[in-house]
């Protein structure tokens, strides 16, 4: 007899994308997500743009340079 899922059975299996939905640069890396005020927010995606980068870029490199 099957048994019934239960919660964090389903719980798991929306929070893990299925790596073929994933793009290759998404491929075994894992999700961080941080709030910030709206005028913070403003200002990255404005340096980020000046400097012709992502936010994507902008967040790796300060996370390593907050772990250096």
């Amino acid at each position: 007899m099957k048994s019934k899922p239960t919660l964090a059975d389903a719980m798991q299996k929306t929070a893990e994308p299925k790596a073929s939905n994933l793009p290759a640069s998404r491929r075994g890396k894992k999700v961080l997500m941080v709030y910030l005020e709206p005028a913070t927010a403003k200002r990255l995606k404005i340096l980020a743009a000046v400097n012709e980068t992502s936010l994507q870029a902008l967040a790796e490199e300060a996370v390593d340079m907050v772990l250096e």
